[in-house]
């Protein structure tokens, strides 16, 4: 083979082999557009709501349910019921509004009821450092006398404070507390958040709910018997009663249920 022919041959073996390698290209681009342009096989986590999406079409899997955000008296967090989250400082807490019954008025038969309305949201900013925790709870103003028994409020207020500065000392088992005379507060705990600051910055915030839904001041039907042939309460609740202590008189305030007449 003389040197035209030889580089005729070569020209040939090039001219063949650059299609041959546009079409690699071709392919390889193709397939990272298929990789990154929302095939139906691509995933994406979202590390707030610890959630897993298909991008078309697939089933949503939520390791983490949200409480209904419209349930009285759910506790939120910059507006989200998750139970665990990361948020940055300053965030929200708030509080849903809700409803409470108690016992009814004297001898009557509706149950007293007690609107409470959500505080609207109170910005918090916890220390640089450790675990600080806040308290959630509900309270009402009540009066009462030894024939009518308790008259609350048709008003309460939900309460959101930091544990150490809470004004009222509220416990899981705290029911009312006696003011003086014949003046009381009911309480009731609607839950707590707890928020722990992590290294990055932000702080690991949990949400620990006691009262789900509106509240009830245990039985609330109104119930009454026949004695010294007058018509009395026996319906549940707070009582006051005289007791006798070394031979003398002196009031108490009874929390009773379940009132029978002994025949």
């Amino acid at each position: 083979m003389d040197a035209t022919s030889s580089y005729q041959a070569a020209t040939q073996v090039r001219q063949a082999s650059e299609p041959a390698i546009a079409d690699i290209y071709a392919q390889a681009t193709s397939l990272k557009s298929d990789l990154t342009g929302g095939s139906d096989e691509y995933f994406e986590t979202s590390g707030d709501k610890n959630q897993i999406f298909q991008s078309e079409g697939g089933a949503t899997t939520e390791e983490d349910q949200d409480i209904n955000a419209t349930t009285p008296f759910s506790i939120t967090v910059n507006g989200s019921t998750a139970a665990s989250g990361v948020q940055t400082s300053p965030f929200t807490l708030d509080c849903v509004a809700g409803t409470g019954e108690y016992p009814a008025r004297s001898t009557g038969t509706s149950p007293q009821v007690v609107t409470y309305a959500s505080p609207t949201g109170v910005s918090v900013a916890p220390p640089a450092s450790g675990t600080t925790m806040f308290l959630v709870y509900a309270k009402v103003t009540a009066t009462m006398t030894a024939t009518a028994g308790v008259d609350v409020a048709t008003t309460g207020t939900i309460v959101i404070s930091e544990t150490s500065a809470a004004a009222d000392k509220v416990g899981s088992n705290t029911r009312y507390v006696n003011n003086g005379s014949n003046s009381y507060t009911f309480f009731f705990l609607i839950g707590n958040v707890a928020a722990s600051r992590r290294s990055d910055g932000r702080y690991a915030v949990r949400i620990s709910q006691i009262q789900e839904g509106n509240y009830t001041y245990g039985n609330v039907k109104s119930t009454t018997a026949t004695a010294g042939g007058a018509t009395v309460s026996t319906k549940d609740g707070l009582r006051k009663f005289t007791i006798c202590v070394n031979g003398e008189p002196f009031t108490a305030d009874i929390d009773v249920s379940n009132i029978i007449k002994v025949t």
